[in-house]
């Protein structure tokens, strides 16, 4: 009876032993099972003197930052789910670049700016539009770098081009699957440093992607400082400007690309003779927006459709222009944002607008960088090493 006892004994300590074990093995797992990290694999690879090489070649950004580059480089195409227009989880993908060293280091997510082909897509990284990304990974960020919706894995589905929810939604789930493929690979680590960029659509996006963050997701991110260039913030402005102009206007086909988006998205679902005047709407609804051959909006725009978006009376599609502007509300976050005064595809009252209604909303740490008689590609060098300077203050 005493040995039943002792043998009823020992097998509840054994019991507790293995349960204190198990909860012990479950309070050691240390991070949760990925939700939106789906798959990497490792698409290139840059040594130290082969970047500094590049960089020589490069000719347009001062040889002083080579000063910086100190690390070979690894990059990742990333798949991850994200969300479609219509809330759907769907695979998205993009390229993480990142130095090859394993002491923490802070991650930025760069937005690109407007690609027309597949293959310009960061998951690729074949494109020298990238080559900054490489420099600011060997120089000691990790850098995330989106494909949006449209391109890479979820090229079967049309980009929504200047579409500013589906671009912030895309580029957070990326920050997401990268601190998701952080916990599960050893070989590299962010730290609590989060910052954010782009250029153009990528400043654009930027944009939407940190008042994504400030006004929605501020308990799972915390940025640390943004910029953004040359973004198109001030949709409605912008259309107004247009639709009034009586010139050729060089980057026309691209608002074009935004109208398209915007009748779709928001189900306006107008035909193209609605908008355009013969025989331009034939050719842009058989040949796609970018075989348009006329560039004088007068021209080309019905009178309707000029006249009820600069009276107002076309409510259905500025509603659609209204929820897209991203330049009127208050950021908390360091900002700077960076325009020249001559930009002839985004003009610079962009910027201008988005820095005054900041300001008058109380935004304390907001500045604009202007950059005099700087057009669209060549402010794009001191937005580049402006934003690396101003990143390393933090």
């Amino acid at each position: 009876m005493k040995f039943n006892k002792t043998r009823s004994s020992l097998i509840i300590i054994l019991f507790f032993l293995l349960a204190l074990v198990a909860c012990e093995k479950e309070r050691e797992k240390p991070f949760p099972d990925p939700v939106h990290f789906f798959e990497s694999e490792l698409i290139a690879s840059f040594k130290l003197d082969d970047i500094l090489n590049l960089l020589n070649d490069f000719g347009e950004l001062p040889r002083e930052i080579s000063l910086f580059i100190r690390h070979d480089v690894l990059v990742y195409r990333i798949i991850y789910e994200t969300i479609d227009l219509d809330n759907n989880p769907v695979l998205a993908s993009g390229a993480l670049v990142l130095p090859d060293i394993r002491d923490p280091m802070p991650l930025i997510s760069f937005q690109h700016g407007t690609i027309t082909e597949e293959e310009d897509a960061p998951s690729w990284f074949s494109s020298d539009l990238y080559f900054t990304a490489v420099l600011n990974a060997s120089a000691g960020y990790i850098m995330a770098l989106p494909d949006y919706l449209g391109y890479g894995k979820s090229r079967h589905l049309d980009h929504p081009y200047e579409h500013g929810r589906s671009l912030a939604t895309a580029s957070r789930d990326m920050l997401r699957a990268v601190r998701e493929f952080d916990n599960l690979n050893s070989g590299f680590s962010a730290n609590d440093k989060l910052f954010l960029t782009g250029y153009s659509q990528g400043g654009y996006a930027t944009m939407a992607l940190l008042k994504l963050l400030e006004e929605e997701y501020r308990n799972e991110f915390r940025v640390t400082a943004a910029t953004a260039g040359a973004g198109a913030y001030n949709k409605s402005e912008f259309a107004r400007y247009l639709l009034e102009a009586d010139q050729e206007i060089v980057h026309l086909n691209t608002f074009l690309w935004a109208l398209d988006t915007y009748n779709k998205v928001y189900r306006i679902e107008r035909p193209y003779n609605h908008y355009f005047n013969e025989p331009f709407a034939t050719i842009i609804s058989e040949d796609g927006v970018f075989e348009n051959p006329e560039l004088n909006p007068q021209v080309l725009f019905t009178a309707g459709f000029r006249e009820g978006i600069i009276s107002g009376s076309d409510t259905e599609f500025i509603t659609a222009l209204a929820d897209n502007d991203n330049y009127d509300w208050k950021p908390s976050t360091p900002l700077q944002l960076y325009h020249g005064t001559d930009d002839e595809f985004v003009y610079y009252f962009n910027s201008a607008s988005a820095y005054q209604a900041m300001n008058e909303r109380g935004a304390e740490s907001v500045e604009l960088i202007t950059i005099e008689g700087g057009n669209h590609a060549t402010s794009v060098t001191d937005y580049f090493l402006e934003t690396f300077l101003f990143f390393s203050q933090f």
